[in-house]
This record gives structure tokens, sequence and C-alpha cells, in this order.
């Protein structure tokens, strides 16, 4: 069953605590997902997966590159039991055919070789389609608007193998945003946004510009580093970074990568806590 794209998507249990769930929508996507997502990236632990699915987070991300695959094996194994309907799973393909000097990719990097990578995604979650496919770390506007990918995700959505089409982006945020933008092919943007940002002012800008072209905005990295200099002897404060980059209403939601389920807590509880401060 392929969810609706203005369905708020629900858990599938109750959590034993009831929780306040705050809900955004995925800019032109339609669907309304929790303010907190999990980034899946370093998760090792397939109960901790599914206590998030349990309190009301939704939307898992992963990628095909993490863990050497067995990120995504390991999501595989906890949604196989949850509807097909009550999650939305995003998963990146990473091409590592790519000159760094000028920052492009080279002409190795190819449609079959994207396509069969995502073939892999697919067998290892054990689905037949993602709600987002990602072009992975792309910085600069020649990356993003690469064709022979942007062919290979057409493609794979027309064959409704996956429901959107985003770009993840680690460094030279502004110039990918804006060749997502110029692009009027992709659905969701996937860009670190945090208190650190020596651009925030810039960032900001560039979020509000791609959320009213109708681009999804995920954002990541939002404890910048988890400690606020670099000699690592003060720790960030997760619920003040949660509730700086929540305060920003272009990001639609963001995907903290938590290990532990006193993270989990904590990073639940801060959506529950910033839904009451003033504009949020």
């Amino acid at each position: 069953m392929m969810l609706s794209p203005d369905h708020a998507v629900e858990p599938k249990s109750s959590p034993e605590k009831q929780r306040k769930i705050v809900y955004r929508t995925l800019g032109k996507t339609g669907i309304k997902v929790p303010v907190i997502s999990m980034g899946v990236m370093n998760a090792d632990n397939p109960n901790l997966v599914k206590a998030a699915l349990d309190n009301g987070i939704v939307h898992l991300d992963t990628a095909w590159n993490y863990q050497q695959g067995r990120n995504e094996k390991m999501t595989g194994s906890v949604i196989k039991d949850y509807p097909r309907d009550s999650y939305v799973i995003a998963t990146k393909i990473y091409d590592r055919a790519r000159d760094r000097e000028k920052s492009i990719f080279t002409k190795d990097a190819i449609e079959e070789g994207f396509l069969k990578k995502f073939d892999e995604s697919l067998e290892r979650l054990g689905i037949d389609y993602v709600d987002i496919l990602y072009l992975h770390s792309s910085y600069t506007r020649e990356m993003t608007l690469y064709e022979p990918f942007l062919k290979a995700m057409e493609k794979l959505k027309k064959e409704g193998r996956t429901r959107f089409v985003g770009v993840s982006t680690h460094w030279n945020k502004p110039e990918v945003i804006q060749a997502a933008i110029d692009s009027q092919f992709y659905d969701v943007v996937l860009t670190p946004y945090n208190f650190k940002q020596d651009h925030i002012e810039q960032m900001r800008k560039m979020i509000a510009k791609a959320a009213d072209a109708g681009l999804g905005i995920v954002g990541m990295k939002t404890f910048a580093g988890a400690y606020l200099e670099e000699e690592k002897t003060k720790p960030v404060d997760p619920k003040a970074a949660i509730r700086f980059a929540l305060k920003d209403k272009n990001v639609h939601t963001i995907i903290p990568g938590f290990t532990t389920f006193e993270q989990m807590e904590i990073d639940l509880a801060a959506m529950e806590e910033s839904s009451n401060y003033p504009n949020f």
C-alpha cells in the first residue's frame, strides 16, 4: 500500500508514554512527518529503531553506503514487522567516481551503476519502494545537476520505486540548494543546519527560498558536532540545538542520529517542549 501524500503517518502502536507529536509537511511531497525523525546511520540496535517507531517517529533515514550496507539490512529487519504505510523511509546513493579537485563526477559515474546500487538498497530493506531517494553528498551545482543520475532517479520515480527524489549536501550548501531549486526536478533537500554555522543567515534565506519553491527541507548535523569548542570539553545542549533548528518553520523535520534510548528520549522531549515556545 502506497502512502497518500497528505496523510499524517501514525505510529503502529501507541507508546507507553502518551507523547505530543508535532507534524510539519515535507514541502510539495505533501507528506506530514513529525519534526523529529531518525538518522539511522550510526545505529546498530534494531530494538532502538523499533522503539523510535513505537514512540511516534515515522521517518527513517539510511543510505546504501552506511555501515557497508548493514545499516539498510538492520533497518529492513525492523520495518518488515510494520505496515508499509506506517513509516516513511529514505535512502541515498553515493557514487565514489568523482574528481575532488574539479568537484565533478567522472565518466565512470554512470546511470546503470546508480540503478544497480538502488536495487541493492531495496533488497536490503526488503521493500518494493522508498519514499525518498537522495543523490548523496553533492557539493557543487554540476554534481547536483549531473544528467546520468537525474535520468536514473527520473526512471525510478516513473516506475514507482521511489515516490520522491532529493539531494543531500554537506559542503557548499547554498550552491547545491540553489541548483536543486533551479532544477525543478528535486522534491527534497537534506542539509546541515545548526547554530554554529558561520553562514547561518545565508542558510536561512536559502532554505526559505527552497521551501517557497516547494522543496521539502530535512535538517541534519543539528548538534554541530556535539561540542561547543574544539577541545570537546563543553557538550552541546541537545534540546537547545533542536529548538534552534525547529524554530525555523522552513525546516520541516530533522534527523538526529541517536544511538541510545536515552538520546532518543531527549530528542522526543525536545520536540514536545519546543511546541510550547512562541511562534513555533
